[in-house]
């Protein structure tokens, strides 16, 4: 038995996948050694590639700034390598290490040849991002001051909800979900049976300016999709202030961390205060039921949505880090440095 094969079948991941699959996979991956403070990856750099850890610990640098350490068991550079996007941290060896490595080059032919791997990793890249997305959102939340109030929810009077009924007011009809749908990566070019599907199996909700679609802290276990409007991602944070952490616009999913980790929300999500929404929800059981390549495609574009979260929770953390105040960043600036992952 070979050496990556060997890696791959040990490998905790993989401990459901069959010896024969992960055999005549094996020939895709590269086996790699660092020595201790050896550099991996640069920050800025092409993704060529993602690596598991073997054996020993990485450390991740951003602008010089160290966030994290990764250890033995774990994945790292998967964001990039997805997203086919440039790399958004330096990495080096914190000790000796051996790293099992798969070109990005590589990683359309798994995708097409070894879909159990494939869709093996895919899971394990959301659950992995999701739960960065998380850790990310607690260290934001133990630095920032603050610049807004904290979301509540508004509880409607007896004479609102009285004037709902006689009026016919609030029951506005849902705009098509088509323009929105199609700025998901992959999504653009894909057939209009697996748009049907997807859309298909979401939820349509109108929520008017400044009120909240949920609260941090809220149970929740659905993803949400902006259609129609903005809406403001709000961090809660020390003397009773949010901080702002995006504004999102048509085409944005958010809410991922609790569909893939049933956790409850870790941020508040918000109807701007200058727009009302209309917002589509999916939830677990129509996540868990999406297969074949509508779920092949709608995993890839949750990854989409936790790299954005990602890369602007590390912008966020390094400037708060320096002293500096954190810059508001759109979801359609993210989306242009993911044009490759698109197919744009």
């Amino acid at each position: 038995m070979d050496q990556e094969t060997e890696y791959l079948k040990n490998f905790p991941l993989f401990s459901k996948v069959p010896l024969e699959r992960i055999e005549s996979a094996a020939l895709l991956w590269e086996t790699k050694a660092l020595k201790k403070d050896e550099q991996l990856w640069w920050q800025g750099a092409p993704a060529d590639d993602f690596a598991f850890i073997i054996t020993g610990s990485l450390q991740i640098h951003i602008n010089q700034k160290h966030l994290a350490t990764v250890k033995q068991g774990e994945m790292i550079g998967e964001v990039a390598a997805f997203t086919q996007d440039s790399r958004t941290a330096s990495i080096t060896a914190a000790e000796d290490s051996v790293l099992l490595m798969l070109p990005v080059s590589h990683l359309e032919t798994l995708k097409e040849s070894h879909p159990l791997l494939y869709g093996t990793i895919l899971d394990a890249c959301l659950t992995r991002m999701a739960s960065r997305v998380q850790e990310m959102g607690k260290k934001i939340a133990s630095k920032a001051q603050g610049d807004a109030s904290v979301p509540t929810r508004k509880s409607e009077s007896a004479l609102g909800k009285f004037w709902k009924r006689l009026t016919g007011a609030g029951n506005q009809t849902p705009p098509s979900i088509g323009p929105a749908i199609r700025k998901l990566p992959r999504f653009k070019n894909a057939s209009r049976d697996i748009h049907l599907q997807v859309t298909g199996a979401m939820t349509p909700h109108f929520v008017k300016k400044g009120d909240p679609i949920f609260l941090e802290a809220d149970p929740g276990d659905s993803v949400f999709l902006v259609v129609e409007g903005c809406v403001d991602v709000l961090r809660n944070v020390r003397g009773g202030k949010a901080q702002r952490l995006a504004t999102l616009v048509p085409g944005a999913l958010f809410g991922t961390g609790s569909l893939l980790l049933r956790a409850r929300r870790n941020a508040s999500c918000v109807a701007s205060k200058n727009t009302d929404c209309w917002v589509f929800e999916l939830d677990s059981q129509a996540h868990k039921s999406l297969l074949g390549q509508a779920g092949q495609l709608w995993r890839e574009c949750l990854i989409a949505a936790l790299a954005f979260q990602l890369r602007n929770a590390d912008d966020r953390l390094v400037a708060l880090m320096s002293g500096g105040i954190p810059s508001m960043t759109d979801y359609d600036k993210i989306r242009g440095g993911l044009a490759a992952f698109q197919g744009e």
